[in-house]
Formats: C-alpha cells, structure tokens, sequence
C-alpha cells in the first residue's frame, strides 16, 4: 500500500499515512507526537506508520502467526545498535478499543504510541514482571502528558 501522506518532523520521526482516515486526526495527532517526544525521545531512525485493520492483519499474521488485527505492531531494526524501527497503528482496532473502554481515541492513541516506543527501548509484555515494569512505565510517561492511567482502569490481560 502507497502512502498517501508522508513527512519528516522536526522531531526527526518519519510519519506515513496508509489509511486516509487518519489525515482528520492530523490537526490533533501532530501535537500529540510532539508531546510524547518531550517525555520520551523519538529517534530519527523510527518511523511511525499510521494503517488500518487489513494491512495489520496481514502482518500479523506473517510475522506472528495470528490471522487477525491487533492495535500497534513493533518491528526494530535488524542490526540492534541503535534504537529504532517501524511502528503501526491500526485504526480500526484502536478506535473500537477506545469506545469499548470508554477512552478518548488521543488517550488511546497516546498510550499505544508509548507503548510502541518502549518496545523499541527493549521493553516487552512476554513475561508478567517484564509486563508489569512496562506498564508502569506506560503509566509514568503518560502521566506526565496528564493522561490517566490506563491500567487502574483496565488490568493486565492476558496476551
């Protein structure tokens, strides 16, 4: 799938847009970035791709063996020296997880941005203390772009 909208930030981040659905949350995304970025640095080298429910099913199902879409997906870089990788978000599941937990879609998003980054920083959900130490550096960055924590809200699923 062509981008339909690709830029370079002076955050240095790579945005691609697949899905045109998300060119209307442009005006809102943009800050939003830019907010994390001030709580947790994006390399040059991450890109941050913004899809939609087919093209993560896809993926998914390619590299983790699951015939379904999922919110974000996580892949670093091959050669493991420098933090960075590609990010993507799908909206579709993010915007029904947002309204089925009662969240703002931003907050959602946020959360999933944070969450991506930290898998980028070698974080991960496998284990449940490496889960818990994740979600509560989750819920510290989030806190500070004064968003609730999701986890009081939500506990820890099983993944």
């Amino acid at each position: 799938m062509q981008p339909i909208y690709q830029t370079r930030q002076s955050l240095n981040e790579k945005l691609i847009v697949q899905e045109r659905q998300w060119c209307r949350f442009m005006p809102k995304l943009l800050p939003l970035i830019y907010r994390i970025h001030q709580v947790l640095p994006i390399t040059e080298e991450t890109n941050l791709c913004f899809s939609n429910d087919l093209a993560i099913k896809k993926l998914n199902g390619q590299f983790r063996g699951k015939n379904k879409p999922t919110n974000v997906l996580t892949f670093e870089l091959p050669d493991g020296g420098m933090v960075g990788g590609d990010i993507i978000f799908a909206l579709q599941t993010i915007q029904k997880e947002a309204s089925q937990n009662k969240r703002p879609f931003m907050h959602h998003l946020a959360h999933l941005m944070i969450h991506g980054l930290l898998h980028l920083q070698g974080y991960d959900h496998i284990y449940v203390n490496d889960a818990k130490e994740m979600e509560m550096k989750e819920a510290l960055l989030l806190q500070k772009l004064n968003i609730p924590n999701p986890w009081k809200l939500y506990p820890l699923r099983s993944l």
